[in-house]
């Protein structure tokens, strides 16, 4: 409330001196935390598909709740090499002629930080400074698979379709992803953490659902997070996503637990196919779960596309207007809220 009250240049000097005191008696990591600290919030993989649309999406969702300005979130976005960070700069904040010269426009709530190794010593230190400050984080670096159509037609039932698998990234992702675990775990900020995961890792699933997920080559790596998490003490909720998409968002969404719907799916149907949700939605039930982290501690929650719409559902008046009906709290605790508080 002080803080609050007094002039912005008042409270610039404030904090700066409060920051002065804290560094001359505390190592640096805990003098940030004593620092009256913005609304940060980390992203990693923030250069991924679905970390830029998630970027976007918790700061505009902010903007339209008519939040305070100087509790706007602050994004940190944490990526994995200088190429990532400009690709991000300019994809959020667009680009400008500067000079003749085309430059990415700066963005006042977007902070980028670059981690290209998290093994070594230096790079540890970084990813663990990263999560200094910030209240909350989303972990996007689970490496995950996804639906490629070749008849843009269809719908997901409908069609020709593959599923990629990104086998040749799930080491290198399964190990950064461990890395940011480790380093969230001993922020002195961080409140909560949601962090993206694969449906198909239930003890119960079957063979063949398993492998509609991409089998044990991309299983392994977010088994072993959701276990890191878990046993790490953060206050965390773990969302199980089905395939991704690249298809508009604003479709009605299911919600389960114990890979329910992914089991489902495979008793109704012959394809081999999985449930699946667009990046665009992936992002939207991630934000959502942050900002509502009260009701869903320690949750792990199966999510993807209703079954009754499918791609040619996506962008449509029918499906937006039920997407926005849809109360996304209400559907989660109604589909897993007295189940997975037994399980716990």
């Amino acid at each position: 409330f002080i803080m609050r009250s007094i002039s912005p240049s008042w409270r610039a000097w404030l904090n700066a001196t409060i920051m002065a005191i804290a560094v001359a008696h505390f190592p640096f990591s805990r003098a940030l935390a004593l620092v009256p600290h913005k609304n940060i919030i980390a992203i990693t993989h923030a250069a991924g598909r679905m970390g830029k649309v998630l970027a976007l999406q918790v700061r505009e969702d902010a903007e339209l709740s008519q939040m305070p300005t100087e509790e706007l979130p602050i994004i940190r976005a944490i990526v994995r090499s200088e190429a990532e960070a400009a690709s991000v700069k300019c994809d959020l904040g667009g680009m400008t002629m500067v000079g003749g010269k085309a430059s990415p426009i700066p963005l006042k709530w977007l902070e980028i930080v670059v981690v290209e190794n998290v093994v070594g010593k230096t790079g540890k230190a970084t990813l663990r400074a990263a999560f200094e400050g910030a209240g909350t984080a989303i972990l996007c670096d689970a490496s995950h698979n996804e639906m490629v159509w070749q008849n843009d037609n269809s719908d997901g039932d409908e069609g020709f379709c593959s599923i990629s698998v990104p086998t040749a990234d799930s080491e290198d992702l399964s190990m950064r992803l461990l890395a940011e675990i480790e380093a969230a775990s001993s922020s002195s900020t961080l409140r909560h953490v949601v962090m993206r995961s694969s449906m198909g890792l239930s003890s119960g699933v079957t063979n063949e659902a398993a492998d509609a997920m991409g089998g044990e080559a991309v299983l392994t790596g977010p088994r072993k997070a959701e276990n890191a998490l878990k046993a790490s003490g953060l206050e965390h909720t773990i969302l199980r996503l089905g395939a991704l998409t690249d298809d508009a968002g604003m479709v009605p969404l299911i919600f389960g637990i114990d890979d329910s719907i992914l089991l489902k799916r495979m008793d109704s149907t012959n394809t081999g196919r999985p449930p699946i949700l667009s990046r665009s939605d992936a992002a939207r039930v991630s934000n959502f779960l942050l900002r509502e982290a009260t009701y869903f501690k320690g949750a792990t929650i199966d999510c993807s596309w209703h079954p009754k719409y499918g791609r040619s559902s996506a962008g449509s008046e029918e499906a937006f207007s039920a997407a926005g009906r849809q109360d996304l709290k209400s559907s989660i605790m109604e589909s897993c809220g007295l189940a997975w508080r037994k399980h716990q």
